[in-house]
């Protein structure tokens, strides 16, 4: 049977993975380092579509390197603000 996460889950992952990436940005501000806009819309594709296969999967989310859908779906967005930004800076 698949596991189904509550609605809290949902919100907690989709908040981890989301700050997760705004933790790497900011570590990656302090030395100086940038992603290209091509970069970093590579790598929203890469979360949009593990997200998808995540939400496919018949399999049940087991392990510590298993990530949800909503984590995946909350690094996403988090890249997406980091284009924003990027792109209003110009």
């Amino acid at each position: 049977m698949k596991d189904t996460p509550t609605q809290s889950d949902t919100e907690r992952d989709y908040a981890a993975g989301y700050a997760r990436i705004m933790w790497y940005a900011q570590q990656a501000r302090q030395l100086g380092w940038r992603m290209s806009e091509r970069q970093l819309v590579h790598e929203v594709m890469h979360r949009e579509r593990a997200a998808q296969i995540r939400e496919k999967s018949k399999l049940p989310i087991i392990g510590p390197d298993v990530k949800s859908a909503a984590w995946h779906h909350g690094q996403a967005d988090a890249l997406r603000e980091l284009l924003r930004e990027q792109r209003e800076e110009r």
